[in-house]
C-alpha cells in the first residue's frame, strides 16, 4: 500500500496523539499511533516533525546550539525514553542533525526506516517543545504553514 497525503488536521491529530502517549509511557498507543503516522507520504510528516525540532530548539538557544546543547538534548530524550523498547540513541542523534540540516548522508534515515525515524522524532518533540512554553499545537500550526507557504513558492 502506498502512503496516503497527509491531511494536516489528521496528521496534527496523529502527532498529538503520539506525543501524549510518549507522555504517558503507554507503549501500545505510541505504536499505534506510530504506526499511523507512518502510513502517511514519509517526506511529509518528516519535514512538520523536523521543522517542530529546528524550531524547539532554536528557541531554547537563541544564541546558538552547539554540540553539548545537542548532547544533553540527546541524553535527556534517552533517559526519559528507556521504556521504548526500540530506543537508539544514535538515531536521535541522526534525527536531530537532520532537522537541523546538518546531516552528512542524506541517505542514513531512508536506511533507517520511516516509522523508527519517526517514533524517535516523536520522542525528541515531547522532550524539546515543553522547554519553549508554548503549546505543541502551536508549532504544529507554524509547522504546517510554513509547510504550505513553501509548496506554493515557486523556485527561481
Amino acid at each position: 500500500m502506498s502512503p496516503a497525503p497527509a491531511d494536516p488536521a489528521l496528521l496534527v491529530r496523529l502527532i498529538t496523539r503520539a506525543v501524549e502517549a510518549v507522555a504517558r509511557t503507554d507503549a501500545a498507543a505510541f505504536a499505534e499511533a506510530g504506526g499511523e503516522l507512518a502510513r502517511f507520504e514519509p517526506e511529509q510528516a518528516r519535514v512538520v516533525l523536523g521543522w517542530v525540532l529546528r524550531r524547539a530548539l532554536e528557541e531554547q538557544h537563541p544564541d546558538g546550539l552547539d554540540a553539548d546543547d545537542l548532547r544533553a538534548a540527546v541524553t535527556a530524550t534517552a533517559r526519559a525514553a528507556g521504556w521504548f523498547g526500540g530506543l537508539e540513541p544514535r538515531i536521535l542523534v541522526v534525527v536531530l542533525t537532520a532537522a537541523l540540516g546538518e546531516h552528512p548522508d542524506p541517505e542514513e534515515i531512508p536506511r533507517l526506516g520511516h516509522q523508527l525515524v519517526l517514533q524517535h522524532s516523536l520522542l525528541l518533540v515531547h522532550d524539546l517543545v515543553p522547554g519553549t512554553g508554548r503549546s505543541l499545537r502551536a508549532f504544529l500550526d507554524t509547522a504546517l504553514a510554513e509547510v504550505r507557504r513553501a509548496e506554493t513558492m515557486e523556485l527561481p
